[in-house]
């Protein structure tokens, strides 16, 4: 409906402007002078008609503020308000009904002043220096500002806000406090659980200080059912919540406080049916209490608007928990952190990898993972126009569990076909444990890339059969041309091609993977392949005159 009342203003306008336009080019001097005349009255009669619409609005506005807050009442009421003061007169029925069109003028009018003139919207903060004669204008709604820092650095012992604020909660669509002392803190949040504050949208809560055994705030009160966004710093959630239907972002960071645990987090999930976007980070997730009940015992919680999800953990049994407990089908955004070894979340922890959680992996357009320190970030390139890159920025260390027969085998999943990108990392090491998540066929090295050109001759032993590490590597981008690059890879070439008669089972030599097509080096600002660019050259004088260019071409 309402993109038909948008389309039909602005045939109205746009039929207007053209009648307007027309009666001007009318009017012209060598038209005859009694339709010159007629124009103006017309025009006249359209500014006339313009100034009664202004003034039914002011009137219109002014009675219904004499009953009830404007603000209040649905934008489908005040329309029909403003479209009943300006219908027809039953005794004169033609005053009006020469140009319904303002109807419409008036309905768009109306919802531009309630969505997006900021003359509706009050900010109250309480940095204000006299928060006493704060004066909200009937019918405002209002945004609220606390920062108890603002009463300690000017020395008053005040409330948060004055009674006129606090008696006017039903206007609050935006509630921030930022919380450093104990005592303010708690006779605001007190003062606050007890408000009727049935309009709010979005709460923000930041605490700076350690609440220990403190008292338990239940802020989502039966009063605030229209929550839209909640975001929570250091503010625990313990308590049973009630089915917050219209939440559509939840983001929730601990520090130094007791958070929720994995089955409350999951409880609160369940009753957030229309959640888009879903942050969990804590630093010490030792505050943070594991489920016991076993995977097989959990029940899945389908999220089917969930668009974005972040998990920061340090407690591999928590981040698992978590993870498999949720279905995610839409989701587009997909950042896990976790600071336990990735053998402990990819081996140890696979039990606790539930077919829903898997899927998130094949159906999800972006996921980011941190895990130790690494970055990976995945795009299922399963979907047109979407690329698989993985970074990694940890420094060197014992990797020897890669090699191990059971680990690689730890989690089974259908091949994704994937860009990697690596940074001064042994993360090709790395890329064997994922060789069943990860099907890599484009690959861009920067930094020191001779230890990765290295990494890329090494086959490893699975299930008795010599394999690639990146066995379906078709495209190998280098962010830099270093002369030891350029002798390995002539040296890898020579390799490959001297033993590509030995069959290992997936018909590639020791040398470089057969599948391997182009080698691109950067060239003014741009990608060039090897065999056309300034590499040729490069090679042609490590190898000598008779170096074959068709054998670049093919796998070079």
């Amino acid at each position: 409906m309402a993109a038909d009342d948008n389309q039909y203003i602005d045939q109205v306008l746009a039929c207007l402007t053209e009648r307007i336009r027309n009666r001007t080019i009318e009017c012209l001097p060598h038209k005859v002078p009694n339709e010159r005349e007629r124009a103006l009255q017309e025009l006249n009669l359209l500014k006339m008609l313009g100034r009664r619409i202004e003034d039914h609005i002011v009137d219109t506005t002014r009675r219904v503020n004499a009953l009830a807050p404007i603000h209040r009442l649905p934008n489908e009421l005040l329309t029909v308000i403003f479209a009943q003061a300006l219908l027809p007169d039953q005794d004169n029925p033609g005053v009006y009904s020469q140009l319904p069109e303002p109807l419409c003028l008036v309905s768009k009018r109306w919802k531009g002043i309630i969505h997006e003139s900021p003359l509706w919207w009050a900010d109250i903060s309480s940095s204000d220096p006299n928060p006493q004669n704060i004066v909200i204008p009937k019918g405002f709604p209002v945004h609220v500002y606390y920062d108890d820092n603002d009463f300690i650095d000017r020395g008053v012992d005040e409330k948060a806000f004055p009674n006129l604020v606090i008696e006017e909660a039903y206007r609050w669509r935006l509630a921030e406090f930022v919380l450093h002392y104990r005592i303010p803190s708690y006779d605001l949040l007190d003062t606050f659980i007890s408000l009727p504050v049935p309009y709010l949208e979005t709460l923000k809560i930041e605490v700076n200080f350690d609440l220990g055994t403190g008292p338990n705030f239940d802020i989502f009160s039966e009063g605030a059912n229209r929550l839209r966004h909640v975001e929570l710093y250091d503010f625990p959630i313990h308590s049973q919540l009630q089915m917050l239907s219209g939440l559509e972002t939840l983001k929730i960071s601990n520090r130094r406080n007791l958070g929720p645990s994995v089955s409350e987090l999951i409880g609160i999930l369940r009753r957030c049916p229309a959640l888009r976007v879903f942050e969990l980070r804590y630093t010490d997730s030792s505050k943070m209490h594991t489920s016991s009940i076993p995977p097989s015992e959990v029940e899945v919680v389908y999220l089917p608007t969930l668009i974005s999800f972040t998990l920061s953990l340090d407690h591999a049994e928590a981040f698992s928990q978590i993870i498999s407990s949720i279905h995610i089908p839409a989701c587009k955004t997909f950042e896990l952190e976790c600071n336990e070894p990735l053998h402990n979340i990819l081996s140890t922890r696979a039990s606790h990898l539930t077919p829903a959680f898997l899927s998130v992996i094949q159906t999800t357009p972006e996921i980011w993972l941190w895990l130790q320190g690494r970055l990976l970030r995945l795009c299922n390139a399963s979907k047109p126009g979407i690329n698989i890159s993985l970074a990694h920025y940890s420094p060197w260390e014992d990797l020897s569990w890669l090699h191990e027969p059971t680990t690689a085998e730890a989690v089974t999943l259908p091949p994704i076909y994937a860009d990697i990108t690596c940074n001064d990392t042994p993360f090709l090491q790395v890329a064997d444990l994922l060789h069943n998540l990860l099907s890599i066929t484009t690959m861009t090295l920067t930094g020191n890339s001779d230890q990765y050109i290295a990494h890329l001759s090494h086959p490893t032993l699975r299930n008795g059969i010599h394999e690639w590490v990146l066995p379906n590597l078709r495209a190998l981008r280098l962010d830099a041309c270093l002369e030891n690059s350029l002798q390995l890879l002539a040296d890898l070439s020579d390799k490959r091609h001297q033993e590509a008669d030995m069959d290992r089972g997936d018909g590639v030599g020791l040398g470089l993977p057969r599948q391997l097509e182009w080698i691109y080096v950067p060239e003014k600002g741009r990608d060039r392949k090897l065999w056309t660019g300034p590499f040729y050259t490069a090679l042609q004088e490590l190898k000598g005159d008779d170096w074959d260019r068709n054998m670049i071409s093919h796998g070079t």
